[in-house]
């Protein structure tokens, strides 16, 4: 009985050896590794946010209904609106256009 290592060689010894087509190679991120800064990016914005959120309940003794539909509401809040009211608890004035 051969090992997977043998079987392997002697398969890939069978294909084609043209080659591949060229690397594309310049220099841009993978679509994965993008997607996977992504998601580390908003987990760790959601979760400053309720951290903030609850640090604002502390703030005006909110009581654990109080709490709880803070949370129901920023789980509910779109992605995009997050980081705005991060800055609102944090006390960041809104940008000003002129």
């Amino acid at each position: 009985m051969t090992n997977w290592t043998a079987r392997a060689k002697a398969h890939f010894c069978k294909t084609w050896a043209g080659g591949t087509a060229k690397t594309d190679e310049r220099g841009v991120l993978s679509v994965s590794s993008v997607g996977v800064v992504s998601i580390f990016e908003n987990r760790v914005l959601a979760q400053d946010l309720m951290d903030a959120a609850m640090r604002r309940c502390d703030e005006f003794n909110d009581s654990e209904k109080a709490r709880q539909e803070m949370r129901e509401q920023i789980l509910e809040l779109p992605p995009e609106l997050r980081q705005d009211l991060l800055d609102h608890f944090n006390g960041k004035p809104p940008p000003t256009f002129n």
